[in-house]
């Protein structure tokens, strides 16, 4: 009898087969445990981290409004609502303030020069400056940010529809210049007011804090799972059947669900890389170079083929180890 005061019971026939194989039988209950808390202990250890990215990739914080503002200039939509445009409505029609100076001037307020000339001066004695669109990029060669706002990216990348075309118009050595001038000096609360009114059809922070609320759902998940099958295990009578039949029928069912438990925890933990890479995509400047190193370089050319090929390793191990 076991410490649940179960009485024996006949082995049904599915159990006795289960028994006899090689993937169900010859186990022992101290190793199916290790498995579960070793499971368990990494999930706990990857939760911490997992929680602390997401907040750092909140839509909130500086980086990703950088990154939202800089992934907003190679989104379009029609041509009315199109950001590029509002970019430079608003720094024709806004003081970015760091270019007012008070002037002694006396009279009625000035209207002589046009809105978005370099000054305006009214009857109180402020001179309100506005951005200036052509910046010196190298000795003696300037950009016009206007221009390539309103129609030279649009040209060079349409719609920017799908991720590849997306991640080039990001990566754009003109584009990131662009956004390197204007992103500093831009309100971030009109960028805010603009997603609000005209849809959130792309935030680099949306997709970002999506990816990392998955990847914490599947850890987290996973943790759960290996505390509910610690649990299990330890309140089956595994340990008390000397046939071992026990363990083997709560193999049957545990062992599916160990599986999907580390499936849980290394898909969680690859998305848990791709957000790390998005966060220091936010972060960079240099947005191609960055996506070259820390997704194409060390996600998809070192990580995976390292993890693939330790998958493989241990296998063969497990392999020889049964035909010795």
């Amino acid at each position: 009898m076991g410490v649940l005061g179960r009485k024996s019971r006949k082995v049904s026939g599915w159990v006795d087969a289960a028994s006899r194989s090689s993937i169900w039988g010859g186990h022992n209950a101290d190793e199916i445990d290790s498995i579960n808390t070793l499971g368990g202990v990494v999930s706990a250890l990857a939760l911490s981290f997992v929680l602390g990215l997401q907040y750092m990739v909140a839509p909130g914080t500086d980086e990703m409004q950088y990154a939202d503002f800089r992934s907003l200039i190679c989104k379009s939509q029609e041509s009315r609502e199109e950001f590029r445009s509002f970019v430079i409505d608003v720094f024709k029609v806004e003081d970015i303030g760091k270019h007012s100076e008070e002037r002694p001037v006396v009279g009625r307020r000035s209207t002589a020069q046009p809105l978005g000339a370099s000054g305006t001066s009214d009857g109180f004695g402020k001179k309100e400056e506005y951005f200036n669109f052509t910046k010196m990029v190298r000795l003696n060669t300037y950009m016009d940010i206007e221009q390539l706002l309103r129609t030279g990216v649009q040209s060079r990348y349409g719609e920017s529809e799908g991720p590849e075309k997306h991640i080039a118009c990001i990566s754009d050595k003109d584009v990131q210049t662009a956004v390197a001038f204007t992103a500093a000096e831009f309100p971030m609360e009109y960028m805010r007011a603009f997603v609000l009114q005209t849809g959130d059809f792309y935030r680099w922070s949306k997709v970002t804090e999506y990816i990392g609320g998955l990847s914490g759902s599947l850890i987290f998940s996973s943790l759960l799972w290996s505390i509910i099958l610690n649990l299990s295990l330890a309140l089956a009578p595994v340990r008390e059947d000397a046939s071992g039949t026990a363990l083997v029928a709560w193999l049957m069912i545990g062992g599916p669900t160990m599986f999907a438990n580390y499936l849980f925890l290394v898909v969680g933990l690859m998305m848990f890389f791709f957000t790390h890479g998005r966060q220091l995509m936010a972060l960079s400047p240099f947005a191609g170079a960055t996506m070259s190193n820390t997704v194409d370089v060390s996600l998809f050319s070192i990580l995976l083929p390292i993890f693939l090929i330790g998958l493989v390793l241990g296998q063969a191990c497990m392999a020889v180890v049964r035909r010795s």
